[in-house]
């Protein structure tokens, strides 16, 4: 049974049915929008002894087989570790969201966005052919950026939701511009396969592809220098931060290097760019968040930390590297959405995430503040939690690697770690202690709107303990979860063990310190609030990024005025003389065998020449006339020159209709410009040779199409069947109408019936009590310039001016 495939569609499929859906109590729809992911949750959950057995579950489905496409599916180790990260956030945050949007009518539609996006990610996650995945990654992106936006009437909203679709979209193209130059190379897309092709991490297509996949890989996880993008998104609602921007989303970035990274992880080049890009991230991200009062902002540049150390880490292949990447993505996971669920529920119920206006909440909100000081001491990697072991086995990686004798990365990196990993704890004291233990007045401090339920604080709390429980139970089930994930990254099977004390070794010792010094950076946090604001704002990657927007604008604005800022004739000039110059280019330096055509060619007869000459003196005549009537029996001798020719060439029908054609479009214009004001200085321009010009181009622009059409036939002519089967089969001797009739009916058809709409269209516009309504303000308004009798046109302007 295809359950890969199913549990996706059923996402999709219920994404429409909760947006119509209209609960009346909040908990037991809550439920219910829990349960499709949850279930889903407990499937991969079902498979993960079979995963630590080595089994792969794998489904592919035709795409486009001329092409060699293909929708592959996968679930080995590491996609079922990230799609229980996926789906198993995405049940808590869907029971929270009936309770965030309880009184909300746009409930429906944020749960649309939300299983949009879940199906998406679990796609992603999921994929095992590189183009399949680049279509749920950029499904990611579309429905990240609607969640952003769900406030459409906040300015902030809108330009983070926009911010963030640039930025990840741009970096999309260049990783598709990737994937395509890796998979053609390998001559597969599958993700598979190209990872067991020998010779790939060598190519010399390598480092193209990988500078691009990177590229899209940096813009999705938030790497610098295109970090910025992650703290505008805190606009968007808590649910859609809590799962999007913290547990599944931003680490699709990292899911891509994680696959990749048995077939690259030997290159130099893989190496340093991910050590170095992902540990100025870890320290940018972790030095940035102490200087935050929004509490969303504070916990995003958290994200953007340990987004750059999963990055960092990707760049080894050392045990420890693999063990802290496996165990910060499941610790990171259950705590940072408690986190940002319970900076919700506050925003929820004081109308402010404003750290300035928050104090004494552990008071009024004892709850909310449990849940956050639990996930809080897993972010400052306190022990016995989960933070602290994932803490531990990245610091011990660093240890190792300087203990034998790589000084220079294994310094470096323990100085970076240490350093990002005690302004987090500086961050998150301050997180703690003005929103929940500060003491202020009354008149100063946010009141209460109305107090959070039960079960509105039950997922975030729930999602802590599991947390707290993760660390103290590991040896249940580190070799199920953990060590499949890490044989998926590394290529090889391994055996995991976890252990929370290891003595007084150097790294439990680093740990302490860290937090000392974290203690330090929040007693300090003032300076470092001053210390950031002193730095210009123009030296900031999102100064960057608005500027090069700027200019993208300003040069759009002045090409614009370049080619649309002239009169409609010059315009139409320009791209109508951009066809033709390609069709010249096509027919007489493109290898076109002009002379085959030029042979086919037959010298046209007395009758034809005669119908060619009025053509173009019709033609000529229309440029050159004086009047607008003039020019209409012009145009109306080339059209019928034009049935001349049809009648000539064998085809009566064709004459007919375009006689009819003819005769109604001469009507048609001389009843439409006998209501229009007469232009005196019609036809007496310096233009007349460039529309001559123009008129011949597009001649030229009709010949030659037609010509390289039949110079491009690759197949025999289709003309015989229809000559030879007309009468046979369709019963009738006029072959142009069998055909309209008989062997393209549904074409026919369909013309028919999109004239019929677009008439009804028309005739209702006619009709509409708007157009009636215009109609009559005109009218009224010539009636009121129309003086009275006896009274000057003089008299009646100046008296309406008093009016």
């Amino acid at each position: 049974m295809p359950l890969l495939a199913l549990s996706l569609v059923t996402l999709f499929v219920a994404a429409p049915v909760f947006w119509l859906l209209k609960p009346h109590r909040s908990t037991a729809f809550a439920w219910l929008a829990a349960f499709l992911p949850a279930a889903i949750t407990l499937w991969q959950a079902l498979q993960l002894p079979a995963m630590a057995n080595g089994a792969v579950l794998t489904e592919r489905y035709s795409w486009a087989p001329r092409l060699g496409l293909e929708i592959a599916l996968r679930l080995d180790g590491l996609a079922v570790f990230f799609g229980l990260v996926v789906t198993g956030i995405g049940a808590f945050i869907a029971f929270y969201t009936a309770h965030y949007f309880e009184h909300d009518d746009r409930q429906g539609f944020f749960y649309l966005l939300l299983y949009a996006f879940m199906g998406s990610m679990l796609g992603l996650v999921w994929s095992d052919d590189l183009l399949t995945l680049f279509v749920f990654w950029e499904g990611t992106s579309i429905t990240s950026y609607l969640l952003i936006a769900f406030k459409s009437d906040y300015k902030g909203a809108v330009d983070g939701a926009r911010r963030a679709l640039i930025v990840t979209t741009a970096g999309g193209l260049a990783m598709l511009a990737g994937m395509i130059v890796l998979g053609l190379h390998a001559g597969s897309f599958n993700i598979s396969t190209i990872v067991a092709t020998p010779g790939i991490a060598t190519a010399a297509v390598t480092p193209v592809a990988l500078t691009l996949i990177f590229l899209g890989a940096f813009t999705k996880s938030a790497q610098f220098p295109f970090q910025f993008w992650l703290p505008g998104a805190m606009a968007a609602p808590t649910p859609a931060s809590a799962y999007l921007h913290s547990a599944t989303m931003v680490k699709a970035g990292v899911f891509l290097l994680a696959r990749l990274h048995p077939a690259f992880s030997e290159l130099s080049m893989w190496f340093w760019t991910l050590f170095l890009v992902g540990g100025v991230t870890m320290v940018l991200g972790g030095v940035s968040s102490i200087r935050y009062t929004d509490m969303k902002a504070l916990l995003a540049y958290a994200t953007v930390a340990i987004l750059g150390t999963l990055v960092m880490l990707l760049a080894f292949s050392e045990k420890y590297a693999y063990e802290a990447f496996v165990v910060i993505v499941a610790a990171h996971a259950l705590y940072k959405a408690p986190l940002f669920l319970g900076a919700g529920i506050i925003d929820h119920a004081y109308g402010t995430r404003d750290l300035r206006r928050l104090a004494g909440l552990a008071r009024r909100a004892p709850l909310v503040m449990v849940t956050m000081v639990l996930a809080a001491l897993s972010m400052a990697g306190v022990p016995p939690t989960m933070g602290f072991l994932a803490k531990e086995l990245m610091l011990e990686n660093f240890y190792q690697l300087y203990e034998h004798g790589d000084l220079l990365v294994g310094g470096v990196g323990f100085v970076a770690a240490t350093l990002a990993a005690l302004f987090m704890v500086g961050a998150i004291l301050t997180l703690l202690w003005e929103a929940f233990f500060r003491r202020q007045s009354d008149e100063e401090a946010a009141h209460l709107h109305h107090a959070p339920s039960f079960w509105f604080v039950a997922p975030a709390l729930l999602l802590t303990l599991l947390g707290a429980a993760g660390a103290l139970l590991t040896g249940w089930y580190e070799n199920l979860l953990f060590a499949p994930a890490i044989a998926a990254i590394s290529g090889a099977t391994v055996t995991v063990g976890f252990q929370l004390w290891h003595g007084w070794t150097p790294v439990f010792v680093a740990s302490l310190i860290i937090l000392a010094l974290g203690a330090l950076v929040f007693l300090a946090r003032g300076v470092f609030r001053r210390l950031f604001a002193s730095v210009p704002a123009r030296v900031s990657s999102l100064a960057v990024y608005d500027a090069i927007i700027e200019q993208i604008y300003r040069f759009a604005f002045r090409l614009t005025v370049l080619i649309q800022g002239s009169p409609m004739a010059p315009q139409l000039s320009i791209t109508l003389l951009a066809g033709v110059a390609v069709m010249v280019y096509a027919l007489f330096f493109a290898d076109a065998e002009t002379s085959r055509l030029l042979d086919s060619l037959e010298v046209p007869s007395v009758v034809e020449w005669v119908f060619f000459a009025l053509a173009i003196f019709g033609a000529l005549t229309t440029v050159h006339a004086r009047s607008r009537l003039s020019a209409i029996i012009a145009i109306g001798v080339v059209g019928v020159t034009v049935t001349l020719f049809f009648v000539v060439f064998g085809a009566p029908d064709l004459a007919l209709t375009q006689l009819l054609i003819e005769v109604l479009t001469v009507i048609l214009l001389v009843l439409v410009f006998f209501r229009v004001r007469p232009d005196p200085q019609f036809g007496r321009d310096n233009r007349t040779p460039l529309r001559v010009f123009m008129a011949f181009a597009m001649g030229f622009f009709g010949f030659a199409v037609v010509m390289i059409n039949h110079l491009s036939q690759v197949g025999p002519s289709i003309s015989p069947y229809f000559i030879e089967n007309s009468l046979p089969f369709g019963k009738g001797a006029n072959v142009v109408n069998v055909i309209l009739v008989d062997f393209r009916g549904y074409d026919t058809m369909g013309e028919i019936t999109v004239l019929g709409v677009a008439a009804l269209g028309g005739y209702a516009l006619l009709r509409s009590p708007q157009l009636h309504a215009l109609r009559q303000r005109i009218n009224a308004v010539r009636r009121s310039r129309i003086p009275a009798p006896g009274q000057k046109p003089e008299q009646k302007v100046v008296e309406t001016g008093h009016d």
